[in-house]
């Protein structure tokens, strides 16, 4: 890109070039060492299998035990009076001698919560009130929110074990122990020897274990898991858990894979692959990787490599051998590639995304080789053209050239308790593509996805924004430990890099800039761009003209008012909580818990609730009070409603200004960590809600859509709104037609307007400025319809609004026109009564009409809904379609004309789903059934 102006990435660049931090000493060795150009020369055949990495996993059933943490020396000691001196000394559970016959039964990878459910040491946490009572009968400290206190598990230390015997062809080979993922510290014992003691969830220890173990006899490693840190400010873990965000559960143990490793004597470590130029019919690359001499002699190396293609043919894209010189430690060499014709990555909707894997091996067997998947293709960031001057990041994400406005979500990390299964995730992420999202924010609240989540993204074309695992605010040091966080950091950053659909690094969300120089993210940043100069780094999010705007739902202000009042180059997040469908509160609540409302102060309902309280339904209901809320049914139905309109009009409003104002958005979430109500349009088990289907129309690719100053217009005031026609596609959109119909409270029309529209790629333009006289029809509900077709007249979009849609007493007048704080100083049930009080309900007392559903296929077919009145049906909702993972339904929440028929295709998971519950019905149809199924 050429943008000469100097701007925030500039600044942040150079600081971080600039920048000497260190907090791991080996950590900025190997991020520091000098890179050696190599030269590649034609092959000499294909690369050796020899040398190759030899491994058996010690992942499956380990013994596990836990004790309170004893302090054998302490100040204690010195300090108590006499006869009130600490006693007791910890446990040598490390000795190989230790009986562990009574030990429990845990499963590698997975965590020490876990493996208690399992074995009927715990109850579930997430059902009923079981964390809640926990908590608040033996939660330390007492005096604190009974959320932020510890579970008796969380305050112990947790001792795992396992046997294990060396294979008979490894006899004086050398042998590594390598973890994957410790959560969070921990010591690491072999054979009753001290290994190594490591901090970081996020891989290590590796450590070489030669002459440790035995080769005639079983071995034994024995993992110590210490309680996790008291504060998750500046620790880089997964902090929800600790109770700020609607759950609380600290998650501990061995959660990713442990190996035993026969290393041989040189390793190709570390491979990475840029592009770092594309010409029309030609890419240029760079492979850089480490080449390690465990020997201490210089040796002489030949190497030999091939990229393979992205369709799997056995013929190489571009085939190598090169020479190396390996001395004793690592050398870091890096080699030019150019591959001609290439089959490029794009997001989805772009194009294909087509990975090759690159190889690289030595032709003698003592030099073990790698492998790597990559994409080819570049990111990189563009100015907006209002947003200039070194206070602003560029905001325009462009990759291979192609300037785009993105689209997309927060992703909250899945499983508190670690389950190393990918079914739950790769349900989500397919959910992700189908609801037209493009990227997705790994946000700096959860952890750093696995290589399946990004494996899973690279093939289906799903960007991520990766952010560093800390949160509202990280510490100096020493309080933040800056070894942990270099190691931590430097580990992630190899692992990932390859993956086309990481776009970006983040340094955590929501951090302020700290006292002490900002340590903590100029380390990051400056690893960063040692270790992976490919993609942009950001400080945190808000930062550099990005935005996250809680003044609707937190702050309780109105949806159009406070999504207006911030404005912003990119944002990052906003949004409302909502609750869970039935099926799914059955799953983590008593059915008779929801027989009564208003809810009692349960701690099953306190311990769901997105906060903690059951104020959380009443900040829900200022945006979902469509009607009387009398019960959960309605309750659950109208927030997942009005998060989904909340959502929507935020994110018009930033669509409204793509390309010149705005670079993208990305709502507030998509995914839940804890079953309850949360911020997610997907809720924990993966269940879709109806603010998820209406996040799947905003988000269309191509798109008509409105936008307006208010909610809510009275009498005598004039209708106005704008209605843009977006197209996020690499295809021009030719001669469409835009048509926007004002409908009355008698669903007849009293305003239309029509426009013909050329789109440009990656485009947008203002269609039309409406403007209507609603006549009678002021200051009553009425409806904006907008739509989109193509020019063949085949729909391509098409949005329903609706407006003036609360009737509210005079007694929710007065509660709603109070701040927020005030509100929740009066009792809840009196509040969550007037919104239960009878009243009109503009939306449901619309003119009836009446539905027909057809089904048709099997495991891939479509639902026919058809509206046979005379009148449009509005709010049309789908109800008993699966909820497992797999079952995919395409649309929901939909508008129909008088006489329209619309397919909504679908996907089963399984043949023999039981679609008989299956139904739909509108706000104004009553419930209609299958008439035929085909």
């Amino acid at each position: 890109m050429n943008d000469p102006e100097r701007q925030l990435d500039d600044v942040e660049r150079d600081l971080y070039e600039r920048a000497a931090i260190v907090g791991d000493d080996h950590a900025d060795r190997h991020a520091s060492l000098l890179v050696v150009p190599l030269t590649l020369l034609p092959p000499a055949g294909r690369p050796s299998d020899g040398g190759a990495r030899d491994a058996i996993s010690l992942a499956g059933t380990w013994r596990m035990s836990g004790h309170r943490p004893v302090r054998e020396f302490s100040i204690g000691h010195w300090t108590a009076p006499a006869g009130a001196k600490p006693d007791g000394r910890p446990p040598e559970w490390w000795r190989e001698d230790t009986d562990r016959g009574d030990w429990l039964p845990a499963t590698v990878p997975g965590s020490v919560q876990a493996a208690l459910v399992a074995a009927g040491e715990l109850p579930d946490p997430h059902w009923d009130a079981t964390t809640y009572d926990e908590l608040t009968a033996h939660g330390e400290p007492a005096d604190w929110p009974w959320h932020f206190r510890r579970t008796r598990v969380e305050d112990q230390e947790w001792w795992l074990a396992r046997r294990f015997t060396v294979p008979p062809r490894w006899r004086g080979r050398r042998l590594r122990l390598a973890f994957d993922g410790i959560d969070y510290a921990a010591t690491v014992y072999v054979n009753g020897m001290p290994l190594r003691h490591h901090t970081g969830m996020f891989g290590g220890p590796e450590v070489e274990v030669t002459r440790l173990v035995r080769h005639d006899t079983e071995n034994e490693v024995v993992v110590r898991i210490f309680p996790p840190p008291r504060d998750w400010h500046g620790v880089p873990k997964g902090s929800p858990g600790w109770g700020w965000h609607y759950g609380h559960l600290i998650s501990m143990g061995i959660w990713r894979d442990v190996r035993l490793e026969a290393v041989p004597d040189v390793e190709v470590e570390n491979l990475f692959v840029r592009t770092t130029g594309l010409e029309r019919h030609r890419a240029e690359l760079r492979i850089r990787f480490d080449l390690t001499n465990h020997t201490g002699e210089t040796l002489d190396v030949e190497l030999a490599g091939r990229i393979d293609p992205p369709d799997g043919g056995t013929e190489s894209v571009h085939a190598f051998r090169a020479a190396a010189v390996a001395r004793p430690g690592t050398v870091r060499y890096e080699a030019a590639v150019t591959i001609d014709d290439p089959a490029l990555w794009w997001p989805a909707g772009y194009g294909d995304q087509p990975l090759y894997r690159l190889r690289i091996a030595g032709r003698d067997d003592g030099v073990g080789g790698a492998e790597t998947e990559f994409g080819i293709r570049t990111v990189e960031m563009a100015a907006l053209p209002d947003w200039s001057g070194p206070e602003h990041y560029r905001w325009q994400f462009v990759v291979n050239g192609r300037r785009l406005f993105v689209k997309g979500a927060n992703w909250c990390w899945t499983d508190p308790l670690l389950s190393a299964e990918f079914d739950t995730n790769a349900h989500l992420l397919e959910l992700a593509r189908r609801a037209n999202l493009q990227v997705l924010r790994a946000w700096g609240g959860g952890i750093v996805e696995s290589d399946d989540f990004y494996r899973a993204c690279d093939r289906l074309g799903l960007m991520v924004y990766q952010e560093f695992p800390l949160t509202f605010g990280v510490p100096d040091a020493p309080v933040t430990d800056l070894a942990v966080l270099d190691q931590q950091v430097s580990r992630v950053v190899q692992r990932l890099r390859n993956h086309p659909s990481l776009i970006m690094w983040g340094g955590g969300n929501e951090n302020a800039r700290s006292a002490g120089g900002d340590e903590a993210h100029l380390l990051m940043g400056r690893r960063c761009a040692q270790l992976d100069p490919s993609r942009p780094f950001h400080r945190t999010s808000p930062w550099g003209g990005s935005a996250h705007n809680y003044r609707v739902y937190h702050e309780g202000e109105p949806i159009d008012s406070g999504y207006r009042a911030v404005d912003a180059a990119f944002y990052g997040e906003y949004g409302l909580s909502s609750q869970s469908g039935r099926e799914s509160m059955l799953r983590f609540l008593p059915a008779r818990k929801l027989a009564s409302w208003p809810p009692p102060p349960d701690g099953a309902i306190l311990q769901h609730q997105a906060q903690f309280g059951l104020f959380d339904l009443v900040k829900q209901l200022r945006y979902a009070n469509y009607g009387p809320v009398d019960g959960w049914d309605t309750m659950i139905e109208y927030s997942q409603l009005a998060q989904g309109d909340a959502l929507r009009y935020a994110s018009e409003l930033a669509r409204a200004g793509s390309g010149t104002h705005c670079g993208g958005f990305l709502f507030y979430k998509l995914t839940d960590l804890f079953p309850g109500a949360s911020w997610s349009v997907v809720d924990f088990y993966g269940v879709p809600k109806l603010s998820y289907y209406r996040a799947r129309q905003f988000c269309r690719p191509r798109s008509a859509f409105a936008v307006y100053e208010r909610l809510e217009w009275s009498a005598g005031e004039r209708f106005r709104a704008g209605v843009h026609v977006a197209n996020d596609t690499p295809v021009p959109l030719e001669s469409a037609t835009v048509t926007a119909v004002v409908h009355d409270a008698a669903l007849r029309p009293v305003h239309r307007q029509r426009a013909t529209v050329s789109v440009p790629a990656d485009g947008r333009v203002e269609a039309m400025a409406v403007d209507a006289d609603l006549g009678a029809a002021a200051g009553r509900v009425f409806l904006l319809a907008v739509e989109l077709r193509d020019d063949r007249g085949e729909l391509v979009s098409d949005q329903w609004y609706w407006l003036n849609p609360y009737a509210r007493t005079a007694r929710l007048r007065e509660l709603e026109a109070l701040p927020l704080d005030e509100l929740a100083r009066l009792p809840v049930d009196e509040v969550l009564r007037a919104y239960a009080e009878p009243r009109p309900a503009p939306l449901l007392e619309l003119p009836r009409t009446t539905l027909e559903l057809e089904v048709a296929g099997g495991r891939s077919g479509h639902l026919l809904v058809r509206n046979t009145g005379a009148v449009s049906a509005v709010n049309i909702l789908v109800d008993g379609f699966p909820s497992g993972l797999g079952d995919f339904l395409d649309d929901n929440s939909i508008c129909l004309r008088p006489g329209e028929a619309r397919a909504l295709p679908f996907v089963l998971s399984s043949a023999s789903a039981d679609l008989s519950r299956l139904g739909v019905r509108a706000w104004n149809a009553p419930p209609a059934r299958p008439t035929t199924r085909r």
